[in-house]
């Protein structure tokens, strides 16, 4: 389960960049054809980095509409010819279930929105660590995920780097508590942020494990200093 999209960034990282990313949908866009680069803000800057530089980074992007996600709105990509593939929005959380490529994007395809006459929503980008649940996790994996995500992240961002997120680390939804094992055995507590603990690199150097009390829920990035 996700935390509410305005205590994203604060708790589970999963970071609505509305600095630099949001884009809003009016009304009058509602219902008819929109670029995918509208829609998709930044996705093909992601994509044209190498995989193998942005394999740790997980990049999503959902509707909503007064912090929830929209009802009965439906989506088609429309490629440059006419022809249309349904892009499938998740009714509980709004996040589209598929993205165009980097080849429809630089093809300049749009998106053909079917929503209320009274709809008006935006886009929110999502960025998530690639990092399955688990109790236990080796820092090493951690800290080249923070490391390796942010180069990604400013990476796209380009002449923007400046307004993007700088993620500190690894965020355990619900996983209640946590440890950080050192080599010599010993351990000492993660900080907890209602019910989820979190692992900065910076807090905790010379440590080699993260020991989790409980299985977490999702696993987010942490975007704070402290």
């Amino acid at each position: 389960m996700r935390t509410p999209l305005k205590r994203r960034a604060a708790l589970s990282g999963l970071i609505a960049l509305a600095a630099i990313c949001a884009a809003p949908l009016s009304r009058a866009d509602t219902g008819k054809v929109v670029p995918a680069a509208t829609v998709f803000p930044y996705l093909e800057a992601f994509l044209k980095i190498p995989a193998a530089e942005r394999a740790r980074l997980k990049v999503s992007y959902s509707l909503r509409r007064d912090d929830k996600p929209p009802v009965g709105v439906k989506a088609a990509l429309v490629e440059t010819g006419g022809a249309r593939t349904p892009l499938s929005i998740d009714s509980a959380t709004g996040r589209f279930e598929r993205l165009p490529t980097l080849t429809q994007l630089q093809a300049k395809v749009q998106v053909a929105f079917e929503a209320p006459p009274s709809a008006k929503f935006g886009i929110v980008m999502d960025l998530d660590p690639a990092l399955k649940p688990a109790m236990d996790y080796e820092t090493r994996e951690l800290i080249a995920t923070v490391t390796e995500s942010n180069a990604a992240i400013r990476k796209a961002a380009g002449a923007m780097a400046m307004m993007a997120p700088t993620m500190t680390g690894i965020a355990f939804a619900k996983a209640e508590t946590g440890a950080v094992v050192f080599p010599n055995g010993s351990t000492q507590p993660l900080p907890v942020i209602e019910g989820m603990p979190y692992y900065r690199p910076e807090q905790f150097k010379g440590a080699i494990k993260v020991r989790l009390g409980k299985m977490p829920a999702s696993v987010g990035f942490y975007d704070k200093k402290k």
